[in-house]
């Protein structure tokens, strides 16, 4: 089944075209030929173009290497919007269309749910979804990638009659050679990224005078309990990328978060 993620943002795209019938939609699938179903499904449902990218090299890439492949073809094809799922239900790496985006230099906005066009000015303001139930909303000029959540709305489902007309239309196909990304690429690509296992800084102990014993008992575990508790603190960096790059490391490393990380030292000879 299509991924529920990348349902939304091609159901997403869809309404964007009815209200706007000007648009076109371009539907691209990087996986093996059993994916053609997805893409004749796509059409039928009103979707303009489809295509198929697969080479033996790509049986098992990571995140990273799918989206140096979708940016390729994005700079061939040429683009305003580029929606995709925020993260897949084998994975949930949610990886892809953030990477798709650094790649492009442009930005990208995740967990989104929905989406309003406003066409003259080129600009789409998208709800994004935050922690506690939150939300967000974010006003960007085109281009720029959209992460979609899954929605739990009415699904387009397309007519026979329009299944049977697109089911026999063939569907490119591309490989690497053809998008011109060289198979050493791929591999060097699919190295690079590697993650280490997450985990919180420990705790540090702090030391809590004893209260006055002469206090209440209520009093004197109101006393304990403050002492415990350490009030949030936040401030603005600013200056140039480098030095709030290098502060945000400093920040990190001074509190403990990099300390599961293995330094590893070579040797040049």
């Amino acid at each position: 089944m299509l991924n529920p993620p990348d349902r939304t943002a091609l159901e997403t795209a869809l309404k964007i075209k009815a209200d706007i019938p000007e648009s076109q939609i371009t539907v691209i699938y990087l996986g093996p030929i059993s994916g053609d179903r997805f893409i004749h499904e796509s059409l039928a449902l009103g979707c303009d173009e489809g295509l198929r990218i697969w080479d033996e090299e790509l049986a098992s890439i990571q995140p990273r290497t799918k989206a140096l492949i979708f940016s390729r073809v994005a700079r061939i094809l040429d683009f305003d919007l580029i929606f995709a799922g925020t993260k897949s239900q084998d994975t949930a790496n949610g990886q892809t269309g953030i990477l798709l985006a650094s790649y492009l230099r442009i930005p990208c906005v995740t967990s989104v749910t929905a989406l309003e066009i406003r066409a003259k000015e080129r600009i789409a303001v998208t709800t994004k979804r935050l922690a506690q139930g939150y939300h967000a909303l974010i006003e960007s000029p085109f281009p720029f990638v959209v992460a979609m959540e899954t929605l739990q709305e009415q699904r387009w489902d397309p007519s026979l009659a329009a299944l049977l007309e697109t089911v026999t239309k063939e569907i490119p196909c591309f490989d690497l050679a053809q998008l011109g990304i060289p198979k050493q690429l791929v591999e060097r690509t699919d190295g690079d990224l590697t993650f280490s296992p997450l985990r919180f800084p420990k705790s540090k102990l702090r030391f809590i005078p004893a209260p006055d014993s002469s206090l209440p008992a209520f009093m004197r575990i109101r006393k304990l309990v403050e002492g415990t508790v350490k009030t949030r603190e936040g401030r603005l960096v600013s200056g140039s990328e480098d030095q709030v790059v290098e502060e945000l490391f400093e920040t990190l490393l001074k509190e403990g978060w990099l300390d599961h990380l293995k330094v590893v030292r070579s040797e040049i000879r």
